[in-house]
């Protein structure tokens, strides 16, 4: 199968908030197209997709972070290829786009986070180089009703 690697357009955002929707996330083509175009403003962010006819079959997002503790890095927040289009190169290209992507910024290192749950990311990080570092917990709290 041939795909290309682009940075994403908002033109693209029903297929990405389906590919999103395979993660587990409810997100719709409207709030899609809306972090999208923030994404795309960032100089801190890319948003890589993998397009074969036309067709949107992954999605990486990568932001250069910086921590008090350990400095500037690339991490990667977010990775998906749909369910019919994996184990064919697709995920192994977006990283590597988003590894140069990385190199462009001077950045050195990479990081991604990856759920308990996504045994099939577990197996594929370090195949593509990525030595798993720690393990932690997170934690989140809703602000709509907080003061």
């Amino acid at each position: 199968m041939k795909f290309d690697i682009t940075i994403a357009s908002s033109r693209y955002a029903s297929q990405i908030a389906i590919l999103t929707q395979e993660l587990g996330y409810k997100a719709n083509a409207k709030d899609t197209e809306t972090w999208l175009t923030q994404l795309g403003d960032s100089p801190l962010h890319c948003v890589y997709i993998a397009v074969s006819d036309n067709h949107v079959c992954g999605w990486l997002v990568v932001e250069k972070r910086m921590f008090l503790e350990s400095g500037t890095k690339a991490e990667i927040t977010g990775l998906v290829v749909g369910k019919q289009y994996r184990c064919l190169g697709i995920a192994q290209a977006l990283v590597k786009a988003a590894q140069n992507w990385a190199m462009e910024q001077g950045l050195q290192t990479m990081v991604v986070r990856s759920n308990v749950e996504r045994v099939e990311s577990h197996l594929f990080y370090p195949k593509v180089g990525f030595d798993r570092s720690k393990t932690t917990h997170v934690y989140t709290k809703s602000l709509k009703d907080s003061e």
